[in-house]
């Protein structure tokens, strides 16, 4: 998320917040449950 908010930072928080939302959006479930999986 740091890598795509730094490639294309936000001016505002409404801005900020679409972007989060936009980058949320793009995870998939089984991507999620890896990093889980990994997990100690």
């Amino acid at each position: 998320m740091k890598k795509d908010l730094r490639q294309h930072p936000a001016r505002t928080i409404t801005e900020l917040r679409q972007k989060l939302q936009e980058i949320w959006d793009c995870f998939i479930p089984n991507f999620c449950q890896n990093l889980v999986n990994t997990m100690p």
